[in-house]
């Protein structure tokens, strides 16, 4: 194995990992001012290549990753810088950096000889003319010269390449500076472009330029080559040519070659190894129709392994000398898995891998996607590297992968996309349909150009590589792109269909597959939105020493005391919230991949001390704020004053914690020193702090392992000290009603003056709560605190609110997350997003600006405010409105556990604050709004009428009125729905909203109202959709697809939601009916009526479950053969045929054998024939039971059927016993009864 290279791994500077911009480096007029003091950046070396170790000779700002060395250097050159200094092995290179190519794109041309590629430029007046002059001109063309401009770009290319440009640069300065300072070796060479933002965080641009083995020519030859793949049209797509630094590194003859990648998406951290046979260059591509060779290698802390999956190689790529130089050779396989155990790398490759990747990942401090060499000796050496600029994981879906697909693959990059399938051919290219899903067998060069990317919605490829350049572009352009592999050619067969192309998480488990059809709604209702934060940093944003201090003189009453406190536990809170700048702590892969994650983690630093000081403010402010009790004896505030102690030294202990933690996350500022740690010790250590800085475990917050536990601790305590304190200094009012406590400090005010904020009518209100509550009254605040089961609400009033915003009200509504009350998050955060929608409803804010929202995950709670409310009437009218609402919000996190809101109904707090505060369509929200409101009265989760729904404008309530009365037709039928909904006092608008919401919840009773709510669609074949979360029908089958007469189309749709959502002719369809009723009987229930009138569709659905009978017609009901083909599978469906069936007594005969309790099917006609249930009686005692009432209030009756059968008393009540001993006596009955000695014996023994 290789040795491992030291731990001191090279020098970076704070700049280390930011982009750089896109920049032009001029150069002087006179070119030669370039050679004046540059030195050469590389290491001749003749000894032999596998023994050449790389040392570090040039210059110390050559080992930087600033901006100034990769304008120097390119991105290329200076991580192979680094790599060098830290002793990796690296193949012996040189640089040429920016400012040789700069001069000889300097160096003075013959205009005439430029004519042919330039026409017209001779007669231009300027005496000099060079690359950058043309270069410059280029860059100021208008966009709408981009013709022209393209030309001359492919124009420039051909030039540089051209013998022509070489002859008249071939002796200046910067050519001879290229050879001078070349490889001393006759070995093979190549040259690697290294443009100033190639292989940036965030920016890759793999693939984009050339890279050139050097032939039997001048070694500037083939710079020039490279140089000029800058110049070429599709890479120039911005208008703006970048300049560019060249590698020319010692080109190895390979026994393998590939590239290697350090995770696979946010949650993996799989290594992953693709190579093959020879050069590197038949994986790097990506464009050879190889499916390379792979090793993941799974690094788990002291158990590493790996496994081996063969790839498919059609084609590898030999270093083969030519004449005096050497070229990349391509060799077909006749049969690709022939050398397949050949082709394996050795234990000790994967190790030395593993090794080498690790201590990239250490470099860097982030991903990394490293192209590395395997000589024919067994040594590795790496070629280059680059931070990983997307990885997958970002995208869920609450949903399963389809049954029914095209193919399922393997996903390489993330999304997804719905469109044509097009075959790929690149002289159509102009003609594909935009958002196409792209087929090949695998990518090729035009597939890659910007334009041609821009109208693909997505590939399907049969063979390819995970991390080649195709794969790296498609990642980095949000391309979705699948390896179909073995079923490539089940997709192809499908070109011209629409489909549905995506690779994503799947009920958490990763998954890519191609289906029929537009899938997109489906997964848009289902995806799980993340929770991402923002790559661009906030400046300005962070709260100053002094605005998290106490102004003076804060702690010298408890008002402004109590005030800073609360004010205070807010600022400190704000600093969780999305956007508050350490959510990016959250995702530390992300950070590391970030472009700007130095300025990043410069906030982070600068929040994180912010964060302390507040808090230690905080804490300070709380033991100032026990203080104004003065000296007693009072237990509650001596044992809070007892516990500051503690408390203080369990800070003190936090502090040092998120210091070490925090020197460790920050060590990308440290100009790479002294960094010890690996990548995933990194990593650990951002999950390690943001765990300091934001936890919390609410019954152990006294412990103090996080700031936001201090926080939650003091919060609690100075709310519930405000009381005792407030009476112990002997400031403000004490008053107290049930559980809500008052603390009164207004001033006394003369008549006239203004008012309190505290109404008597909203005081009233309050008091209704049957909770614990706080409620403080100043001149110019009002704070209510409550706890309302299990969430809390604060709502503060305030006349003059910081930041400007004058008279504002404020809600703070949290839940209490960590409490088990049965009921789920997902219920609590509707309730949420029910809240907001009432408070909108109400109108809460028509006096203010508007209304504000925002979410804070790690405080579980909402914050509404209404800002510059225009008068304090006004400001309490909202207060009154809130009271009301609240106090009502208390079980409606139960109701709404019940009730689908969105589409997929997944929730969590990052899509709460989306469907709160992002671009939520106002008409989804309304839709699901009154949703919410019909269905909490239509399928009675209310029994009483909460008090906010009087304050509801009208048209509320009476959408609520007709939800009652809808209710009340749940046992009817539907015509009584019928009756309401075509009633002349509804509008056509709202009698569709009510149709849409009945659909929803009571299909299977309303479905057949649509064609009385839409009259166009009488007559017409369609399958409707259950529901699509709006007011508008949302079809399975669209009206017009019955013109192409594909009924396998309408009777998919059936089966997959049933024969109810069908139209009536599709109901009245025998040809759609019948196999759906012989696939699924239930459905018969929605046949229409001329199915229901067909004795062979209703023999189908009877014989296989008797119980449809209820459904058939009455002529059908009234068939011999179809009722007996019901009772053979459901005797008690005897109950729903024809008075003629239920009294035939053979008939009764077949189902009474089974039980003699389905006697009870039997017409009524049957049950009073007395002879008849006599027989029966002698025989089942229970058969009295299902008599006629008449005959079981006959006395002959019961008297004939206890002497028939004695076992009747036990169905008699003393009642009637009594009734029978009335009249008569024993003798003469006895002579009317058949002889039955038991039975005269009982009957003597009763009377």
């Amino acid at each position: 194995m290789l040795p491992l290279p030291p731990e001191n791994i090279g020098r970076s500077d704070f700049q280390s990992l930011a982009s750089v911009p896109n920049q032009n480096i001029k150069a002087d007029s006179s070119h030669k001012r370039y050679f004046s003091d540059l030195e050469p950046i590389g290491d001749p070396d003749a000894t032999s290549l596998a023994k050449r170790k790389c040392r570090s000779p040039v210059q110390d700002q050559a080992d930087h990753c600033s901006p100034a060395n990769r304008a120097l250097l390119g991105g290329k050159g200076m991580f192979l810088q680094r790599m060098k200094a830290a002793g990796l092995s690296v193949p012996p290179f040189q640089c040429v950096t920016t400012q040789v190519t700069n001069a000889l794109e300097q160096h003075p041309l013959d205009s005439q000889r430029l004519e042919p590629c330039f026409p017209g430029i001779g007669d231009e007046p300027e005496a000099e003319i060079s690359l950058a002059n043309i270069r410059e001109r280029l860059n100021a063309l208008l966009p709408s010269e981009q013709t022209r401009r393209d030309s001359w770009l492919a124009g420039l290319a051909n030039f540089i390449v051209s013998d022509d440009f070489y002859e008249q640069v071939k002796d200046s300065e910067a050519a001879r500076h290229i050879r001078d300072h070349g490889l001393s070796t006759s070995g093979p060479l190549i040259v690697r472009s290294s443009g100033i933002n190639e292989d940036n965080y965030g920016d890759a641009q793999a693939g984009k330029y050339l890279s050139e083995v050097q032939g039997d020519e001048d070694i500037l030859r083939t710079c020039l080559k490279v140089m000029a793949s800058a110049y070429r049209p599709e890479v120039c797509s911005e208008g703006i040519l970048e300049p560019m630094a060249l590698i020319i590194q010692e080109c190895i003859n390979c026994l393998h070659g590939g590239v290697a990648t350090s995770f696979q998406s946010f949650d993996d951290d799989t290594l992953r190894v693709e190579f093959t046979h020879g050069q590197p260059r038949g994986v790097v591509a990506g464009q050879s129709g190889n499916r390379p060779h792979r090793i993941d290698i799974f690094r788990k802390e002291g158990a590493d392994s790996y496994q081996y999956f063969p790839g498919t190689i059609s084609s590898h790529y030999i270093l083969r000398k030519n004449n005096n130089g050497y070229s990349e050779t391509r060799i077909d396989d006749a049969d690709a898995q022939s050398n397949e155990v050949e082709q394996k790398l050795t234990d000790d490759m994967i190790a030395d891998l593993r090794a080498m990747v690790t201590e990239l990942e250490k470099l860097l401090l982030c991903p990394v996607d490293v192209e590395f060499a395997i000589d024919h000796l067994g040594n590795l050496f790496l070629l280059q590297v680059r931070p990983v600029t997307r990885l997958s994981g970002g995208m869920d879906f609450a949903m399963p992968i389809p049954k029914k697909t095209l193919a399922i693959g393997e996903g390489v990059s993330e999304g997804h996309c719905t469109g044509t399938l097009w075959l790929a051919e690149e002289q159509a290219a102009d003609s594909m349909p935009g958002g196409a899903i792209v087929v090949a067998h695998h990518a090729a060069d035009w597939m890659l150009e910007p334009e041609f990317l821009k109208r693909a919605g997505g590939f399907v490829f049969a063979e390819g590589g995970f991390n080649d350049h195709v794969a790296i572009v498609m990642k980095q352009e949000g391309k979705t792109l699948m390896l179909a592999g073995g079923q490539f050619a089940v997709v192809a067969a499908q070109v011209g269909q629409q489909a549905t192309l995506a690779f994503a998480r799947f009920k958490g488990e990763p998954g890519a597959f191609v289906v029929a059809g537009d899938l997109s709604g489906e997964l848009a209702s289902h995806g799980s939105l993340s929770s991402a934060f923002s790559d661009v940093p906030l400046p300005g944003a962070v709260p100053s020493r002094d605005d998290l201090s106490p102004p003076e003189g804060t702690f010298l009453n408890v008002t402004s005391g109590f005030q800073w406190l609360t004010d205070q536990n807010a600022r400190l809170l704000a600093f969780f919230a999305s956007g508050g700048g350490l959510d990016c702590l959250a995702n530390p892969i992300k950070l590391s991949m970030s472009p700007q994650r130095a300025e990043l983690l410069a906030e982070i630093r600068v929040r994180v001390n912010r964060l302390v000081q507040g808090a230690e403010a905080f804490l300070d402010g709380y033991h100032t704020f026990l203080l104004l009790a003065g000296k007693t004896d009072d237990d509650e505030v001596q044992s809070l004053r007892d516990e500051i102690p503690t408390l203080c030294n369990r800070f003190e202990a936090l502090k040092q914690t998120i210091r070490s933690r925090l020197e460790s996350v920050i060590l990308l500022l440290d100009n790479g020193k002294n960094r010890q740690i690996t990548f995933h010790q990194w990593l650990t250590a951002c999950q390690q702090l943001q765990s300091s800085l934001q936890a919390l475990n609410p019954k152990e917050a006294e412990q103090v392992r996080s700031v936001h536990e201090l926080i939650f601790a003091l919060h609690w305590r100075f709310v519930n000290a405000l009381a005792p304190i407030s009476q112990l200094s002997g400031q403000g009012k004490l008053s107290k009603d049930k559980k809500i406590t008052c603390l009164d400090y207004t001033t006394q005010r003369n008549p006239g003056e203004k008012v309190p904020l505290l109404r008597p009518s909203s005081k009233a209100l309050i008091e209704k709560f049957d909770c614990s509550g706080t409620v403080v009254i100043m001149d110019d605040v009002l704070i209510v605190n409550l706890e309302l089961g299990s969430h809390l609400c604060l709502i503060e009033l305030l006349e003059y609110a910081e930041g400007g915003k004058e008279r504002t009200i404020r809600l703070k509504f949290s839940d209490q997350f960590y409490k088990d009350d049965g009921v789920d998050t997902t219920a609590k955060l509707k309730r949420m997003w029910f809240l907001v929608q009432l408070l909108k409803a109400l109108e809460v804010d028509e006096n203010a600006d508007s209304m504000k929202l925002s979410c804070n995950a790690v405080a579980g709670g909402i914050i509404v405010e209404c800002t510059r409310i225009k008068a304090t009437e006004n400001m309490q009218d909202a207060f009154e409105k809130l009271i009301v609402v609240l106090r009502d919000m208390c079980n409606v996190d139960c109701k709404m556990q019940y009730i689908k809101v969105f589409e997929g109904d997944q929730w969590s707090f990052s899509s709460l604050a989306q469907r709160l505060t992002g671009d939520v369509a106002a008409e989804a929200d309304r839709f699901a709004f009154q949703h919410c409101l019909f269905a909490m009265y239509y399928e009675k989760h209310f029994s009483y009428s909460p008090d906010y729904l009087l304050l509801l404008p009208d048209h509320y309530q009476q959408f609520i009125n007709y939800a009652q009365r809808f209710e009340e037709c749940r046992n009817k039928s539907e015509d009584d729905y019928r009756q309401i909904l075509m009633s002349n006092e509804i509008t056509e608008e709202t009698r569709r909203e009510f149709l849409h919401h009945l659909l929803f919840l009571d299909a299977r009773r309303t479905a057949l109202l649509v064609e009385d709510v839409y009259p166009d669609l009488r007559d017409k074949y369609y399958v409707i959709k259950p529901s699509s979360y709006s007011y508008r029908l949302s079809f399975e089958v669209p009206p017009d697809l019955w013109l192409s007469g594909d009924k396998e189309t309408f009777k998919k749709a059936l089966l997959k939601h049933g024969l109810q959502y069908g139209s009536q002719r599709v109901r009245n369809d025998k040809d759609l009916v019948l196999p759906i009723i012989a696939e699924r009987q239930e459905n018969f229930e929605f046949a229409g009526e001329k199915m229901k009138n067909d004795k062979e569709v209703v023999m189908i659905a009877v014989k296989e479950d008797g119980y449809l009978l209820q459904h058939a017609s009455p002529e059908m009901r009234d068939d011999e053969n179809i009722v007996k083909a019901a009772i053979a599978d459901f005797p008690v469906a005897l109950i729903y045929a024809s008075e003629r069936i239920r009294s035939d007594k053979n008939i009764i005969k077949m189902v009474i054998d089974d039980s003699i309790v389905n006697l009870k099917c039997a017409s009524k006609r049957v049950l009073s024939d007395r002879e008849y249930l006599l027989n029966l009686i002698e025989k089942h005692c229970r058969v009295f039971n299902y008599a006629s009432d008449e005959l079981r209030c006959d006395k002959d009756f019961i008297r004939s059927a206890i002497y028939r059968n004695p076992d009747v008393v036990e169905y008699l009540s003393e009642k009637t016993l009594r009734m029978c001993l009335g009249t008569g006596s024993a003798s003469s009955q006895q002579k009317n009864q058949p002889e039955n000695a038991e039975g005269r014996s009982v009957l003597c023994n009763i009377l």
